[in-house]
């Protein structure tokens, strides 16, 4: 649910702010509700949007974390892979087509060539890390940032398995080591350490993840919680990427609404409509300001502003729906299918294994699962038996033991826990069948006679 608000917040700042208003479209729809959001927080340049931007790094930090320490390093790096850059190069190619024939299209602020290397450099992100900059896509900025939180996360799981709070000191030591050497080794660093810059967000969610599961003390993670602020208050000091003021005040924001939705979570039922909208978040936030702006202009002044607003939204949703069931969904199963771990068959599992080692890689297993499965698995129901519909022990269709529930006190496995749970529960019965039979099938042959 955090996502899908994040999402809208977004959408409707960059058409409140970016498009009506840089377009002094006069609306007293839009002042009224910029009046009681964005203006008391003095965001009324980028709109109460900026506040989902730090709370999407936020939730990144928290969730990514313990997904990485269970894929490890390479298979972790391909789920990343198979699951930004598909939509990101999509996106891409749709920009450069809109352009090229002359649409409109949220600023960047940067030049907007179209060539070869320009669409290489845009679809893989390093357009942010090369001057001067080629921005075709200007949400893409938040996306350079996550790959790079993903690159030190990937570099730092061997010691983040051993030695949490070792991990989460080189991280601020290292936030900090580039933004003081900023100016020292030419501007295409310089553009990296604007990026850095934000760093301290994903790692404040990683360091509410090591407290709350008690991988770190409560003490230290207020002095690195403390530390990671203050080095986003000082990128913000250097003006490394700040448009205005609101920087530090939209992440306090940010900051506590994740944590009110952290602990009301147990507490809040899910909805079809916000899960479905959460998983199509992305697509939301890199198509809007392709889709949305090129109708607008399209249809001013010929349309009223209003019934113009939505049209453009309503298009923009199609045209999320079509990216997200045949470029973001596929992504998603292929990432799937990169990060699954290769389970052995029964047949070549050693006749030494103790079944303690067994019952330790059966669970490691389940907790893969359980990570990776999404709702595109159907939700299985165990509805009430009669005593003629009761399994016998040579039926093969029966419903196996559930999988023990997760403990509600454990922030890892509390977001989408219910689902998750229902959608491993089937995932490992089939996985459990099909290794009885296999097991039965090796115990027939054994027992064959010779002759």
């Amino acid at each position: 649910m955090g996502r899908a608000v994040g999402a809208l917040l977004v959408f409707y700042s960059h058409i409140a702010a970016q498009w009506v208003g840089k377009r002094d479209e006069k609306s007293a729809f839009f002042d009224t509700l910029n009046a009681v959001s964005s203006d008391p927080f003095h965001m009324s340049l980028q709109g109460i949007g900026e506040v989902a931007v730090p709370f999407f790094f936020l939730v990144s930090g928290f969730v990514v974390t313990p997904i990485a320490l269970r894929h490890g390093q390479v298979r972790f790096g391909l789920n990343r892979l198979s699951r930004v850059y598909p939509p990101m190069i999509f996106t891409v190619l749709l920009t450069a087509l809109l352009i090229t024939v002359g649409g409109g299209l949220l600023a960047t602020g940067q030049s907007q060539t179209i060539s070869a290397w320009t669409l290489f450099t845009n679809s893989v992100l390093v357009n942010y890390l090369i001057f001067p900059q080629v921005v075709l896509v200007g949400v893409a900025w938040t996306l350079i940032v996550e790959v790079i939180f993903y690159v030190l996360l990937i570099l730092l799981i061997p010691v983040l398995r051993r030695w949490v709070w070792l991990a989460l000191a080189i991280e601020l030591t290292f936030v900090f080591v580039v933004l003081m050497s900023r100016a020292q080794f030419g501007k295409s660093w310089s553009l990296f350490a604007v990026n850095v810059s934000y760093l301290p967000i994903p790692i404040i969610g990683q360091i509410i993840w090591a407290t709350t599961t008690k991988r770190i003390p409560l003490w230290l993670g207020g002095l690195y919680t403390a530390g990671a602020w203050s080095l986003y208050v000082l990128g913000d000091a250097l003006k490394l990427g700040r448009v205005d003021n609101s920087y530090s005040l939209a992440l306090a924001i940010a900051v506590l609404c994740f944590l009110l939705g952290l602990f009301a979570e147990p507490r809040l039922r899910e909805r079809k409509f916000w899960i479905a909208l959460s998983e199509r978040s992305y697509s939301i936030y890199l198509l809007h300001g392709l889709v949305a702006f090129a109708m607008l202009d399209l249809l001013r002044p010929a349309v009223p502003l209003l019934p113009a607003v939505v049209i453009a939204v309503a298009i923009t949703f199609g045209a999320v729906e079509l990216s997200y069931r045949f470029v973001e969904k596929p992504s998603h199963k292929l990432a799937r299918k990169l990060s699954k771990p290769k389970l052995r068959p029964a047949a070549e599992e050693p006749a030494s294994e103790s079944a303690t080692e067994s019952a330790e890689r059966v669970a490691d297993s389940r907790a893969i699962v359980t990570a990776e499965v999404t709702i595109e698995i159907p939700r299985l129901r165990a509805g009430p038996r009669t005593p003629a519909s009761q399994p016998t022990e040579d039926d093969h269709t029966q419903v196996l033991p559930r999988v023990p529930s997760y403990p509600a006190s454990d922030p890892d496995e509390r977001p989408r826990r219910r689902r998750l749970e229902a959608n491993a529960n089937g995932a490992v019965s089939v996985a459990r069948l099909l290794a009885d039979q296999a097991q039965k099938e090796q115990k027939a042959r054994q027992n064959r006679p010779t002759r």
